[in-house]
């Protein structure tokens, strides 16, 4: 099992993760890091990666399929809102 998952995993139970572009972008909530999948299509790619720039917030790529580790089917972007798990998620760079 890769750190990434177990972080993402820590993330998903303690409710610090944020579904989706539409979800992230209309959230108030602090977003400290975006994941996206591999196999996200460019439309998608290219909206994460411009409001990752227009914010500041780190965007990665995910080694391994998202939805697995979610464990939600068709899930491509996700954000994290706790800042210790998203430097942690950093740390691994997407492994």
């Amino acid at each position: 099992m890769s750190s990434i998952k177990s972080y993402i995993g820590f993330a998903v139970k303690s409710g610090k993760i944020l579904y989706g572009i539409d979800n992230i972008i209309q959230s108030r909530k602090r977003k400290y890091v975006m994941v996206i999948c591999k196999t996200a299509s460019e439309n998608l790619a290219d909206k994460a990666r411009k409001y990752s720039e227009k914010n500041g917030i780190p965007l990665i790529m995910a080694e391994l399929p998202l939805e697995e580790m979610v464990h939600k089917t068709n899930c491509k972007l996700i954000a994290i809102s706790d800042a210790n798990l998203a430097s942690a998620v950093i740390g691994t760079n997407g492994r």
